[in-house]
C-alpha cells in the first residue's frame, strides 16, 4: 500500500512538474517584448508635415474632381508627348505645386500615423514628383532651363522633408522620387550653359546639406519595427493605431496566435540586426558587412531589406554627386575650352566622394570628352561599362555618366580616381 502511494505521489509530482514547466515555458514564450520603444525624434516648431498631410487630402480631392485626369496623365507621360499635352497635365496640379514651393524651405519631420494612411500618402508623393519630372521635360522643350533645375530642387527638398524621421518604406519611395527628377536633368546637361551648370551644382550641394544620412533612416525604421512588435503583442486598439482601420479584426490580447510567435525573441533579434546595420552604415558599401540571416520567422526578410536599402541609398547618392560633378566639368569646359585634368580643377572636391568605395569617382578624358563613373556595389572597375541603376544590384558594371558635350575636347592625358 505504501509502495502504491509512493508511486502515485511520484506520478503526481512528475505531472505537476511537467505542468509547471509547461506553464513557465508558455509564459516565457508568450511574454511581451522587453525592449523599450525608442523615442521618436522631436518635431520642429511649426512642423510643415501637418501642412503636407492637408495637401495630400487636397490632392486626392482634386484628382476626384478632374474626370479625364487618368487619360491626360497617360498621354503626358507617354514617350514623345508634346509640350502642350504636358503643360495641360501639369497645370491641373499648379495650386498644389505652389503650396509645395511655399513649404519646401520650412522645417519638417514625419509625424507617426497609421500605416494605411501613410501608404495612401506614398502614392500622392509619387504623383507630385512625377508632375515635377514632366514639367522638367516640358521646360527643356521650351528652353526654360532654370525652371527645370528649380523643379529638381523642389523634388530633392520635398523628398527630404517627407522622409525625415519616417519608416524605411518612405525613404525608398523618396529615392524613386529623386530618380524621376534626376534622370531628365542628367540626360540634358549638354543643353545647359555655364551659369545653369553652376546652378545644378549649387542645388546638389544644398541637398547634401539637408539630406538625412542612411544611419538615421535605419534608426527610424528600428523604432517603427519595435513599436510594431509591441502592438502585435497588445493587439486590439493598439494594433489599429499602428496599422489603421484595416487591423480592426486582427488579434486581441487574449488571442494566442500572435503571442505564440515569441515576440520577445523576435524583438531582441530585430535590435541585433538593426544595430549591426546602423554600425555598418558608417562605412562605404564595399566595406559593409552584410546583415546576417535572421533566425526568427518574423525577421526572415529583414536582412535582405536592409542590405538592399543600403545599396539603393548609395546608388542614389552617387548619382546625384556625379550629376553635380558633370555639371561642374561642363561649366569648366564652356569657360576654358578644355576639360579639367582632375575634378578638383572644376571645384567639386566636396562632391567627389563615391559612397560605394569612400574614394573619389573615376574620371577620365576620352576622345569625345570624358567619362565619370562609380564602380558600384561590387567594387570592381569595369572601365565605365554603364549599367542602369535598376540593374546595378544584379548585373556587373558601373554607374556611369559620360561627357554631355558632343564637341571633342582637346586631347589631354590624365585620369583621376
Amino acid at each position: 500500500m505504501c509502495g502504491r502511494n509512493f508511486i502515485l505521489t511520484g506520478c503526481l509530482a512528475g505531472a505537476f512538474t511537467v505542468l509547471m514547466s509547461a506553464g513557465v515555458l508558455y509564459l516565457w514564450w508568450t511574454a511581451a517584448p522587453d525592449v523599450p520603444i525608442p523615442s521618436a525624434p522631436p518635431p520642429p516648431p511649426d512642423n510643415a508635415y501637418h501642412a503636407y498631410r492637408q495637401l495630400v487630402e487636397k490632392t486626392i480631392e482634386l484628382q476626384s474632381r478632374v474626370s479625364n485626369l487618368a487619360q491626360l496623365e497617360q498621354q503626358a507621360t507617354a514617350p514623345g508627348a508634346s509640350a502642350d499635352v504636358i503643360r495641360r497635365y501639369v497645370a491641373i496640379y499648379e495650386p498644389i505645386r505652389r503650396e509645395i514651393r511655399r513649404l519646401v524651405s520650412q522645417p519638417c519631420m514625419y509625424a507617426d500615423e497609421p500605416m494605411d494612411f501613410m501608404m495612401r500618402q506614398q502614392s500622392v508623393f509619387r504623383t507630385w514628383a512625377r508632375v515635377e519630372s514632366e514639367d522638367i521635360q516640358c521646360a527643356f522643350m521650351e528652353g526654360d532651363h532654370y525652371r527645370a533645375i528649380e523643379n529638381l530642387r523642389t523634388v530633392l527638398l520635398l523628398t527630404e522633408q517627407v522622409s525625415r524621421g519616417a519608416p524605411l518604406v518612405r525613404f525608398l519611395t523618396g529615392q524613386a522620387m529623386i530618380s524621376s527628377a534626376v534622370t531628365p536633368i542628367a540626360e540634358r546637361v549638354a543643353s545647359l550653359d555655364a551659369r545653369e551648370c553652376d546652378r545644378v551644382v549649387s542645388v546638389v550641394r544644398e541637398w547634401e546639406q539637408v539630406r538625412a544620412p542612411f544611419r538615421e533612416v535605419l534608426e527610424n525604421e528600428k523604432r517603427v519595427t519595435i513599436a510594431m512588435y509591441h502592438a502585435m503583442w497588445q493587439g486590439g486598439e493598439r494594433l489599429q493605431q499602428l496599422f489603421g482601420t484595416g487591423a480592426q479584426v486582427a488579434a486581441r490580447p487574449e488571442q494566442l496566435a500572435t503571442r505564440l510567435a515569441n515576440l520577445r525573441r523576435a524583438t531582441r533579434e530585430t535590435v541585433e540586426l538593426y544595430d549591426h546595420a546602423i554600425a555598418e552604415a558608417q562605412k562605404p558599401v564595399t566595406q559593409w558587412q552584410p546583415v546576417r540571416p535572421a533566425k526568427h520567422p518574423l525577421n526572415q526578410q529583414l536582412p535582405d531589406v536592409l542590405n538592399n536599402a543600403r545599396q539603393i541609398s548609395a546608388a542614389s547618392l552617387a548619382r546625384l554627386r556625379m550629376l553635380g560633378c558633370v555639371a561642374a566639368v561642363r561649366a569648366y569646359y564652356l569657360r576654358t575650352g578644355r576639360y579639367p585634368l582632375i575634378l578638383a580643377e572644376a571645384g567639386v572636391d566636396d562632391l567627389n566622394n563615391d559612397p560605394f568605395t569612400g574614394h573619389g569617382f573615376i574620371y577620365r578624358q576620352t576622345e569625345r570628352g570624358f567619362v565619370l563613373y562609380s564602380v558600384g556595389p561590387d567594387g570592381k572597375d569595369d572601365g565605365g561599362k554603364s549599367v542602369p541603376v535598376k540593374d546595378l544590384l544584379r548585373v556587373p558594371g558601373d554607374l556611369t555618366l559620360r561627357s554631355p558635350s558632343t564637341t571633342p575636347a582637346p586631347a589631354e592625358p590624365g585620369a583621376e580616381r
